[in-house]
C-alpha cells in the first residue's frame, strides 16, 4: 500500500528558504540574518553566565538572605538572559511576517522595521540594566568569585 504523505519542511527549513531564497528582499534579510545571528552568538555566554548564577544561588547558602537578593537575582538573569531570545526570535519570526501573504508589502516592511530597532533597543536597555544590577551588593561575591570585576 503506497502512502501519499507529503514531507512537510521543517521550521528551520522553511526559514532557511526565506532567508537565502533568490529574490530582491533577501539583499536585505541575509544582512539582517548575520546582525540578529551575530547577537545570537554574543548573547549566548550572557545567557550560560545566568545559568551559572542560577546554579551559584541553587547550590550556595540563600536560606537566610533577605528579599532583595531574590529580585536583584531575577532582574539580573532577565537581562542576561533577554538580550539572547529577543535575537534569536528576530531570525524566527521574520519568515512568519512575511508569509502573511494578506498583509500590505508597506506593512511587512514596517513590522520588520518594528522588530529590528525594537530588539536591538531592548537589547540595548537589558544590556545596561544587566550592568547596573550587577554593581549591587547583592551580587558582590557571585561578581568577585566568576572574575566578572574587570568586565562590568
Amino acid at each position: 500500500m503506497a502512502s501519499d504523505t507529503k514531507k512537510v519542511p521543517t521550521y528551520i527549513q522553511t526559514a532557511l528558504h526565506f532567508y537565502f531564497a533568490p529574490e530582491l528582499r533577501s539583499i536585505f534579510t541575509l544582512p539582517y540574518l548575520a546582525l540578529f545571528g551575530y547577537f545570537s552568538l554574543y548573547y549566548l555566554d550572557s545567557a550560560l553566565l545566568a545559568l551559572r548564577y542560577i546554579a551559584y544561588t541553587v547550590l550556595g547558602h540563600t536560606a537566610l538572605l533577605g528579599i532583595t537578593h531574590l529580585f536583584v537575582g531575577v532582574v539580573f538573569v532577565l537581562s542576561l538572559t533577554l538580550p539572547f531570545f529577543i535575537s534569536l526570535y528576530s531570525i524566527f519570526v521574520l519568515p512568519r511576517v512575511w508569509k502573511m501573504h494578506d498583509w500590505a508589502h508597506y506593512i511587512q516592511w514596517g513590522v520588520t522595521i518594528g522588530i529590528f530597532i525594537g530588539g536591538i533597543l531592548i537589547m540595548i536597555c537589558s544590556d545596561k540594566v544587566a550592568r547596573t544590577v550587577a554593581n549591587f551588593p547583592e551580587l558582590e561575591s557571585f561578581i568577585e568569585d566568576t572574575n566578572l570585576s574587570g568586565r562590568i
